[in-house]
């Protein structure tokens, strides 16, 4: 099995997770974003999975021409786009950054071979995943309870 140091440094961070993260990995998959600006856009189509290492990103959709409203927030540690790239389909909502942020920016190939390093990353998913589940409840909830009101 021929290892480069470009693999290494995914599989490393596979098993070692944020400690894995040193100047040189950021280098090379890293992106900064300012307060306010946008780093994904719903429809688009997904082909990179995020870790946010600082920083505060808002979950948004878009309700008209250049109003959003936020369902959710997302801090260190945990990853957003995974469901647009596995799913191969467009992107289900606009990412902002709330504030500045850094995020490790991973193609599809790069994040399997971290995915395939350590099982700490499906549950990672599964976190992501049971999260995004309980929002959309409390929004269908609310959605109903407001309703009935009227």
């Amino acid at each position: 099995m021929n290892i480069n140091n470009h693999d290494y440094d995914l599989i490393k961070l596979g098993f070692e997770g944020e400690q894995a993260i040193t100047a040189d990995l950021f280098f090379k998959y890293g992106r900064t974003f300012q307060a306010r600006q946008i780093i994904l856009r719903e429809g688009d189509k997904g082909n990179e999975v995020y870790l946010i290492i600082a920083g505060k990103v808002v979950v948004t959709e878009r309700v008209n021409q250049g109003k959003y409203r936020v369902l959710n927030s997302l801090g260190p540690g945990e990853i957003f786009g995974e469901m647009a790239m596995l799913e191969n389909a467009p992107r289900s909502a606009t990412l902002i950054a709330a504030t500045p942020t850094k995020l490790l920016s991973l193609t599809q190939e790069n994040f399997e071979k971290i995915f395939q390093s350590h099982p700490r990353w499906a549950f990672k998913i599964l976190v992501a995943l049971g999260r995004r589940i309980q929002s959309a409840f409390r929004q269908v909830e609310g959605y109903y309870r407001g309703s009935q009101n009227t």
